[in-house]
């Protein structure tokens, strides 16, 4: 058991790492560049900022305020290069790569579907309607629960994943501290974040199924 003396001399890392950038800030009158980078955001600032000593709170205030105007002033910069990382993202999605593009299943739907997402709605219709004499199905069946289809499909779902994450945790905290209206960009980015994590979970539930599940 430990004691209440011990308990209050656990160090908290976090809060540790915050002092040392704001201590930063305040010799230099400049925002670090750990809160452009992605380090450090504002929202993860304000989650440890009643665990900070009054001094620090102060000196965490006039940073927040100092971020907000910096955001809003170049707030047209911020949409370009938002913009420019998610163009980028689009063109180079590895679950959007030739090697995922199944012709018998791709010529059911739209051209432009992500072949991933094609792929579930084969799965998720496999399973409604349990064909079993069904060449296609057999084919669907014995794909997904192939242990290295699976592993390379949630690599790359990971991999696309990843990138999301990075282009939302730097741009989605700018916007929600300065207080600007989010871009449809970060909106779909949230989204794909989503149907990227509803990949992951199907295609796991499914790497050992069965027609007579």
């Amino acid at each position: 058991m430990i004691s209440t003396s011990m308990s209050k001399d656990i160090i908290n890392f976090d809060v540790v790492r915050l002092t040392t950038e704001l201590n930063k800030y305040h010799k230099h009158k400049s925002i670090p560049t750990s809160f452009f980078n992605g380090t450090w955001t504002i929202p993860h600032l304000l989650k440890i900022y009643d665990e900070l000593e009054s001094y620090h709170q102060n000196i965490a205030d006039n940073l927040i305020e100092q971020y907000k105007v910096s955001v809003q002033s170049s707030s047209e910069g911020l949409y370009k290069s938002l913009v420019n990382e998610y163009k980028a993202f689009l063109s180079t999605q590895t679950t959007r790569d030739q090697r995922w593009y199944y012709p018998p299943v791709m010529n059911k739907y739209r051209h432009n579907i992500n072949p991933i997402r094609a792929l579930t709605f084969d799965v998720r219709e496999m399973a409604y309607v349990g064909n079993a004499s069904s060449s296609h199905h057999q084919w669907l069946s014995d794909l997904i629960t192939d242990p290295n289809f699976y592993h390379r499909v949630i690599q790359d779902i990971i991999k696309d994943r990843e990138r999301v994450d990075i282009i939302l945790n730097f741009y989605h905290p700018a916007y929600i501290t300065a207080g600007l209206n989010i871009p449809f960009e970060l909106k779909h980015l949230q989204t794909l974040r989503t149907d990227l994590l509803e990949y992951a979970k199907l295609f796991t539930e499914f790497r050992n199924w069965t027609p007579d599940e």
